[in-house]
């Protein structure tokens, strides 16, 4: 290969990745640089970025469906399938970021296909262990337990990584899930079909979110933010972004890896058991990045005076 094409391809690779900060570490140097063999295979074809999204949606149901059949060996088999559902996940955001194909509709529908992986692969895993002779009452207790901490681990994660990519952009003011809602709200009401439905559903996720933040900011956290200037920024940066990847760990990715350890170890139930813990970290990296904020706010306000 020369020179020029190992420019295109590095240049290509850069092309696709989101912006810094953006991925935590496991993104960066396992999911990612898979997603992008991925697409930059597929950019040579006339796949898109939809297309790919369906087939991480059908991978996904299929580890559901591997797990369904209850067992060690099942629970290993739809760990593997759930990687490879992860990776077509990267895949499809790189795929439109590298061919320039990218809409808000094909982002909500990325972000209803992880919902529609992730509820597969948990109902599998208790129909599997279910099937394996586990006590149903407590088991089931475990597998939502775990799942709705899930869910608000990785929502968390990814309402913080928004907050940092809104305040670096300078598109603080105004912006936040009340926008985010309205916004959906409005791509609602004018589609039609199958799209109105997911601008529907888009809705009612961002509409719990903004539930989370206002709770938040009744108990004396998260005030509405500031728009920064170039320093402020950089100094909001370098604040920001270590506590971004710890809080990676909490996120969608490394609960899939968390999945795949605990299958190879052939003790699934704990899996689950760490989703209550991740969530708990979630709360003690909310607080902290609203301690970041507060101080960097004050700081401003001194600038100010």
């Amino acid at each position: 290969m020369t020179q020029r094409k190992l420019d295109s391809f590095a240049a290509a690779y850069a092309r696709s990745m989101k912006p810094r900060g953006m991925d935590g570490p496991i993104d960066l140097y396992l999911y990612r640089p898979i997603g992008f063999a991925i697409a930059w295979l597929l950019s040579f074809t006339k796949a898109s970025p939809n297309q790919v999204t369906a087939l991480s949606i059908a991978v996904g149901l299929g580890a559901g469906l591997a797990a369904a059949l209850g067992g060690p060996p099942a629970f290993l088999a739809c760990a593997i399938l759930f990687q490879l559902a992860n990776c077509l996940d990267c895949a499809d955001g790189q795929l439109a970021r590298l061919t320039g194909r990218r809409s808000e509709l094909g982002r909500v529908i990325d972000g209803l296909a992880d919902l529609a992986v992730n509820l597969s692969v948990f109902l599998g895993v208790l129909a599997g262990l279910l099937r394996s002779g586990a006590p149903a009452v407590p088991t089931a207790i475990m597998v939502v337990a775990g799942g709705f901490a899930k869910i608000a681990s990785c929502m968390y994660y990814d309402r913080a990584i928004t907050r940092y990519e809104a305040t670096m952009s300078g598109a603080v003011e105004g912006a936040g899930t009340a926008s985010e809602l309205a916004s959906a709200r409005e791509r609602a009401a004018a589609a039609r079909g199958s799209a109105r439905l997911f601008w529907i559903i888009y809705a009612h996720y961002v509409r719990l979110q903004e539930w989370g933040e206002a709770k938040t900011r009744r108990e004396g956290g998260s005030p509405k933010p500031l728009a920064l200037g170039e320093a402020s920024k950089r100094a909001y940066s370098e604040a920001m972004l270590p506590l971004l990847s710890l809080w990676s760990f909490t996120g969608p990715s490394a609960s899939v890896l968390y999945f795949l350890s605990f299958a190879a170890l052939g003790r699934i139930d704990l899996f689950f058991k760490t989703c209550l813990f991740l969530a708990l970290a979630s709360v003690g990296l909310l607080a902290l990045q609203q301690l970041v904020e507060q101080r960097l706010r004050a700081e401003l306000g001194r600038e100010r005076a």
